[in-house]
């Protein structure tokens, strides 16, 4: 009797510990990589990038992703590290805040064309909302892409009292993760340049992607999800645009995000846009809801829910006509049905003109008549409802 009341105490004791949740490892921020066609390259001697990312995620940890996924000539990085900023704008670390960062032990690495590769655990404390500088040495010139989209980010290259200079590249840094006690959701925000951010000019939110983290950022830490930006400028779904095609770049940009739970995917007006008028080339709108079906199937097969978008309105758009139009309301039309993704965020809704439904509000149009300004951006991520984001399907 008495060893069977020194056996239930010891459990009792155990039972707290074991009923805990270890950590997780989920992503917290991310830039997906993008192809570097001559015309959007820029080339830079050896030299030094500095990253300034918002953090979506709490915990004690931090592990970054850097990519050279779509570049084609070798890279070395010979250090990098994190470190908080010097203040509320610009890529300036804090003096006495820069904590290294190792790769298998060692301050550099190797960066194939065509890899990425993958810091070691840093120990060290992060808040949801926290900015961070990141900065990366390269002992190789580097040839990054160029976009538009608006993030705070410079370049010095190699040298003693070589300035930093405000540059707008694509990012080598693909993907932050954060060790977190509580991370019950991490989302995806998947799509082309409207989730990319193109015409956002708010360099800590970075289009509706992170309008969606500062929602998300005001929850009850147990009900908070990650935010992490895998959109392209010019991406497609069925067949590569800039970039591979949305397909194909699944692995790449979905499933490596640890604890990735659900998607919102937001693709098809660049295929639409592109589209041929006759032959191989033409994209109806059951081509492309099929490649939507052949993107839910992966998630799935990983568990991951698909949140599917609606397509803004662009009639007016350079590329688009009157057919191409009724594609795109063609594909709406399905969306809404709730027969292809697993929820559905209506954006079209949210940001069409009431008296022109083929266009944007007009206090939304920047002027291209296809890309959201921040106020549009704002509405989108205003639009989608956070209790979608909850796991599972």
């Amino acid at each position: 009797m008495r060893n069977l009341k020194l056996l239930a105490a010891l459990l009792a004791l155990i039972a707290p510990a074991t009923a805990q949740a270890a950590p997780v490892w989920a992503g917290a921020w991310g830039y997906a990589p993008a192809d570097m066609p001559a015309q959007y390259a820029t080339a830079m001697p050896p030299g030094t990038y500095r990253y300034r990312v918002r953090l979506t995620q709490a915990g004690d940890a931090l592990q970054l992703t850097f990519s050279n996924a779509e570049g084609d000539v070798p890279l070395t990085i010979a250090s990098a590290s994190v470190a908080s900023p010097s203040g509320p704008a610009g890529t300036e670390p804090a003096a006495g805040s820069t904590h290294p960062l190792v790769f298998s032990g060692r301050p550099g690495v190797a960066l194939p064309a065509g890899h990425a590769v993958i810091s070691d655990p840093l120990v060290v404390p992060v808040a949801y909302g926290q900015d961070l500088i990141v900065s990366v040495t390269f002992s190789t010139p580097t040839r990054s892409g160029g976009t538009s989209v608006a993030m705070e980010m410079a370049f010095a290259p190699e040298g003693a009292g070589k300035p930093f200079t405000p540059i707008q590249t694509r990012a080598y840094l693909s993907l932050v993760s954060v060790r977190a006690p509580v991370a019950p959701c991490t989302v995806v925000a998947f799509g082309d340049s409207i989730t990319d951010g193109v015409m956002s000019t708010s360099l800590q939110t970075r289009g509706w992607p992170g309008r969606l983290a500062e929602r998300l950022g005001a929850l009850p830490p147990t009900k908070r999800c990650g935010v992490v930006n895998m959109g392209i400028s010019g991406n497609r779904v069925l067949r590569p645009g800039r970039a591979t095609s949305a397909l194909d770049r699944f692995a790449r940009d979905v499933a490596s995000v640890p604890n990735v739970t659900s998607v919102i995917f937001l693709e098809g007006i660049n295929d639409i846009g592109n589209s041929a008028a006759t032959g191989a080339d033409v994209v109806t709108a059951d081509s492309l809801i099929h490649g939507y079906r052949q993107f839910v199937a992966r998630a799935h097969a990983l568990g991951i829910k698909v949140i599917g978008a609606t397509i803004t309105p662009a009639f007016h758009a350079g590329y688009m006509s009157p057919a191409k139009e009724q594609v795109r309301q063609g594909v709406n039309t399905a969306i809404r049905t709730g027969k292809i993704f697993d929820a559905v965020v209506d954006f079209d809704a949210a940001v069409r003109n009431p008296a022109a439904p083929s266009d944007l509000r007009p206090e939304f149009d920047p002027g291209d008549h296809l890309h959201p300004n921040d106020a549009g951006l704002r509405a989108m991520g205003d639009a989608v409802n956070l209790a979608a984001l909850a796991p599972g399907r």
